[in-house]
């Protein structure tokens, strides 16, 4: 089956050390809007509980500090893979990209998911929880 993909970029007022802490930090997920619980397995496994009941289960697959993040990801609904690359620029902002990749389980959810789940949406949520909590708005 075809993956569903969507990159979202942003160029943030913060440090790059910043930016990375929290994203990488799982036991402090709590700036995340759309969860209800985080729970850690290993150093390389996490689960997602989101607030609407979906639970996601995570493998980090790279993890250079300050350049790349990724991750596995694994749910009764879809499958996929997260990308998170991270530069610092000179004027001291950090410029973040993150792309995922789904693919669908069953022919009906790829039809729902492709009407009426925005991809782009869920990352703006993200990104907005993120400058959130980096002071930025």
């Amino acid at each position: 089956m075809k993956s569903r993909i969507s990159t979202a970029t942003e160029i943030l007022n913060s440090r790059i050390e910043d930016i990375w802490d929290t994203i990488t930090d799982n036991e402090n997920w709590q700036w995340r809007s759309d969860l209800q619980n985080l729970e850690i397995i290993n150093d390389k496994k996490f689960i997602e509980y989101g607030k609407g009941g979906l639970e996601i289960h995570f493998t980090i697959t790279k993890k250079e500090e300050h350049k790349v993040y990724g991750f596995t990801m694994n749910s009764k609904h879809f499958s996929g893979e997260w990308i998170g690359n991270f530069e610092k620029l000179p004027d001291g902002k950090t410029k973040i990209t993150f792309t995922e990749s789904l693919v669908y389980k069953k022919l009906l959810l790829k039809i729902f998911a492709s009407l009426f789940i925005n991809l782009k949406a869920i990352q703006d949520i993200y990104m907005r929880d993120l400058k959130k909590k980096l002071g930025e708005i």
